[in-house]
C-alpha cells in the first residue's frame, strides 16, 4: 500500500488517500470507541448499493479488524466539501444540486428493513420500538449536560422547545423505521463543477424516518429558504408524504444535537438561519453560559 496524503478526518479517525495495484481508495482507520465505525460503514453502503443504483453514494469494497483498530477501503470520490466551495465562491447555492441530491436521499430512505428506530452498530440495530421513544432517549441524553452548563432560564426554554417535540410526535402512530443518512452537514457533501459528487461518510447513520434527515438539511446545510424550498420541491416529486411541519419540529433536535457538542466539545457550528436558539448559541459561543 502506497500513502499518498494523509486528510483531516474525525476523532479516532485516520484517513489516507492510498494507492494498491494501480488503483486510488480512500482508506481509513478506527480505533478506540470508534472501533466499530469501520465494519458499520461497509454494511451501510452495501445495503444502499444491493437496493439502488446510486452514483453519488461511494462504494465500499472491503473492511477487517486489527487487534487495535479497524480498517475500511472505499471509493475515492473528487470534489470539494460544500463548506469549501461556499468560502471560495460565496455565490453558490445548492438549488444547482436539488435534484441529485434529493434523488440520493429518497434512495437512501427507500431502505426499510429494520423493526425499530435508533442506532446502528456493527452488529444491527438497537434502538426503540416507536420513534417517540427514541426521541425521548435522545432528550434523556442531553440533559445532564444543558443542566450542568447552563443557567436555570436557558435550561427551561430548552425543556419547553424538547415539550414542543414531544407533544407533536407522541400523536403520530403510523411512522415506520427507515434509513437515514443523520449526521449531513456541508463538510460530507462533494461537488465538482458545480455538481453533486458525492454524499460520503455514512457514520452517524440511524433508523428513523426522512424528515429527520430533511431537518439536518434545512439547519445544517441551507443558508435560506430559497435553498431548503428547491430541495423540498424535489423531493416530494419522489414522496409526497413528507410532513413539512415535522421537519422544522424536528430542527429543534439536530439544534439541540450541535448545543451539545459546542457545550462538551467546544466545537464552533454556524447558527442556522432559520435558528430557535439564537440567544443561547450566541451566549456559548461567547462563553456566557451560566
Amino acid at each position: 500500500m502506497n500513502i499518498i496524503k494523509e486528510i483531516t478526518s474525525g476523532y479516532r479517525c485516520k484517513t489516507f488517500v492510498v494507492e494498491e495495484e494501480g488503483k486510488k481508495f480512500l482508506y481509513q482507520e478506527y480505533s478506540d470507541s470508534a472501533y466499530y465505525q469501520a465494519k458499520k460503514k461497509h454494511q451501510i453502503l452495501e445495503k444502499i448499493a444491493n437496493n439502488y443504483s446510486c452514483e453519488f453514494i461511494p462504494k465500499s469494497y472491503k473492511y477487517f479488524n486489527l487487534e487495535d483498530k479497524s480498517v475500511l477501503y472505499t471509493e475515492l470520490k473528487q470534489g470539494e466539501s460544500l463548506s469549501k466551495i461556499r468560502e471560495e465562491k460565496n455565490d453558490f447555492s445548492i438549488s444547482k444540486i436539488a435534484k441529485d441530491f434529493s434523488e440520493t436521499l429518497y434512495k437512501i430512505h427507500s431502505i426499510k428493513d429494520s423493526d425499530c428506530f435508533g442506532w446502528i452498530t456493527d452488529n444491527g440495530c438497537i434502538g426503540k420500538p416507536n420513534f417517540y421513544d427514541y426521541i425521548m432517549s435522545e432528550f434523556q441524553r442531553f440533559e445532564p449536560t444543558f443542566k450542568d452548563k447552563l443557567s436555570d432560564q436557558d435550561y427551561n426554554y430548552i425543556m419547553e422547545q424538547e415539550r414542543r417535540v414531544e407533544n407533536y410526535i407522541k400523536n403520530i402512530l403510523d411512522l415506520k423505521p427507515q434509513l437515514v443518512w443523520y449526521d449531513l452537514n456541508p463538510e460530507n457533501i462533494l461537488i465538482k463543477d458545480n455538481k453533486l459528487s458525492s454524499i460520503v461518510d455514512p457514520g452517524g447513520a440511524k433508523y428513523a424516518i426522512k424528515e429527520l434527515d430533511l431537518a439536518f438539511v434545512k439547519y445544517e446545510i441551507c443558508n435560506n429558504d430559497k435553498e431548503f424550498l428547491n430541495i423540498l420541491y424535489e423531493y416530494k416529486k419522489l414522496d409526497k408524504s413528507v410532513d413539512g411541519k415535522l421537519i422544522d419540529i424536528l430542527g429543534i433536535l439536530v439544534e439541540l444535537d450541535d448545543i451539545i457538542l459546542r457545550l462538551q466539545d467546544n466545537i464552533y457550528i454556524p447558527i442556522p438561519y432559520c435558528s430557535n436558539f439564537i440567544d443561547l448559541i450566541n451566549k456559548i459561543q461567547k462563553g456566557n453560559t451560566l
